[in-house]
């Protein structure tokens, strides 16, 4: 019927006829566009659908957290507000032109009350990714099918997190299912000597930001101690030298490894820059005779410095993978150059041997970032928060680390307090994930059962592999 249609319209027409021959070869053009058009399209959303339905398949290990129970934020009527300060949504409403309040004070604040202080800037945030992904936690938890929060449908939903919260624990179980985790990675900044937490949910992440800050700041003499040195001399530790200093640092190191962590963590740059010069023992150990309030800046960064490659050393020795913090800073306001990867680049050269597992894509510094994972065989990338940042900027970004980087390096992560973010973060993750594979799909650049791979990898299984978890969880992989 089409090669007859074709063959009509080229066929001489009289000039009566001609208008009419030529309505009938651009409508048969139109057609075949739209056939061809609509075809591409239903082959789009298959491959991304199949690849989005593999994903979900995902028990996922998730390897980056800092999940707390609704206690550790006081004892609250938890409600729709209280998990919108808690949110990283919050900044961005902050950003907008709203007030961040204490969390106990929103106890006394009605709904009403709470629109009118942050109603608008909260509206003003819809276009952002951080909007965007908070939402999808409800969406996907709570059924929640509207594509914005109003002040009409915030308070049904209000109630349904009021009544999940007051049994938490059986909330959150339900959650953790539904959301299809096997694994959080527990990073608690806020209490970073816990080491008892619920091995029903967590690995133990070991937090080192106080073994590096806190060694330019020791007690002078008939000073009350305080942070790691208070908590050193509860445990029976005297600290008077470096030498005192980095026995209690290797009893940290053994406490955690006693109760099972599966790597440290640094998140230094929200205190100071990435740089960390490889400082002599016996330089570092003058400092610390020397007392704190007379260190200079430079002489408490070089103290500093000295502890972290020190604990680069330890975790070669105790096998244990090193998460980094890179690029963008949480919150509202801080000094973004300190987490600049390619202020790493002497570590990857002088500790062949250590695992660093690089975070957040390194944003806005995407570029440098995959270059490293491409360049260190002992560098790997973990896309935790990026997706939540820009998912725009994820979506490029990662179809760049594609390109460069090798896909048994890649960790996905989800880097919130409480499970109705987390939740959002991993469908925002999953999503940018399918995409961007459906488009290099689509470019000719991978196959299907390759893309398929690579979404097993990401949510799971070099997690297992890196992390050393095929005990932990029970079975062979």
């Amino acid at each position: 019927m089409i090669q007859n249609q074709f063959y009509f319209s080229f066929v001489p027409c009289s000039s009566a006829g001609y208008g009419y021959c030529k309505w009938m070869f651009v409508s048969v053009i139109l057609l075949l566009s739209f056939a061809l058009f609509n075809q591409c399209t239903q082959d789009q959303i298959s491959t991304y659908q199949k690849i989005k339905s593999n994903a979900d398949s995902v028990h996922v290990i998730n390897t980056h957290e800092h999940q707390h129970w609704p206690e550790e934020y006081g004892y609250l009527h938890t409600r729709f507000y209280h998990l919108i300060h808690a949110s990283y949504l919050m900044s961005d409403i902050v950003s907008a032109g709203g007030q961040r309040l204490d969390m106990e004070p929103l106890d006394s604040f009605s709904l009403e009350a709470h629109w009118k202080l942050n109603g608008q800037a909260l509206d003003y945030t819809r276009n952002t990714s951080y909007y965007s992904h908070f939402i999808k936690g409800f969406q996907k938890l709570y059924d929640f099918d509207e594509m914005y929060f109003t002040e009409e449908n915030i308070p049904a939903l209000s109630e349904q997190i009021e009544k999940n919260y007051a049994d938490y624990r059986t909330w959150f179980d339900a959650s953790f299912r539904k959301a299809g985790f096997e694994l959080m990675f527990l990073d608690q900044y806020w209490k970073p000597f816990n080491t008892e937490i619920d091995e029903k949910y967590y690995a133990l992440v070991f937090h080192i930001n106080p073994l590096v800050m806190h060694v330019s700041s020791h007690p002078a003499k008939g000073e009350k101690p305080t942070g790691l040195y208070e908590k050193a001399a509860e445990e029976g530790y005297t600290i008077q030298s470096l030498d005192d200093y980095l026995e209690y640092c290797d009893h940290l190191f053994h406490k955690n490894l006693d109760h099972k962590a599966v790597c440290v963590k640094n998140s230094l740059a929200y205190s100071r820059s990435l740089d960390f010069e490889d400082v002599p023992y016996e330089e570092a150990r003058q400092l610390f005779n020397k007392p704190s309030q007379k260190l200079s800046p430079g002489e408490a960064k070089k103290m500093q410095d000295f502890i972290f490659h020190w604990i680069i050393q330890k975790s070669i020795e105790y096998d244990l993978p090193i998460q980094i913090h890179t690029g963008y800073l949480a919150g509202n306001g801080n000094n973004l150059e300190n987490g600049k990867p390619v202020k790493l680049n002497n570590l990857f050269l002088k500790y062949p041997d250590a695992k660093f597992v690089l975070f957040h894509g390194g944003y806005p510094w995407t570029g440098e970032y995959a270059a490293f994972g491409k360049m260190f065989p002992n560098v790997y990338m973990d896309i935790v928060w990026l997706p939540q940042i820009s998912r725009e900027k994820a979506v490029m970004a990662l179809d760049e680390m594609f390109d460069c980087v090798p896909y048994n390096k890649f960790f996905w992560g989800g880097d919130c307090g409480l499970i109705e973010e987390t939740t959002g973060s991993l469908e925002f993750g999953k999503e940018v994930v399918a995409e961007v594979l459906t488009r290099r799909i689509e470019r000719g650049l991978l196959t299907e059962d390759v893309a398929i791979d690579i979404v097993k990898k990401i949510f799971r299984e070099n997690a297992i592999e890196v992390f050393k978890l095929k005990e932990r969880l029970g079975r062979e992989f």
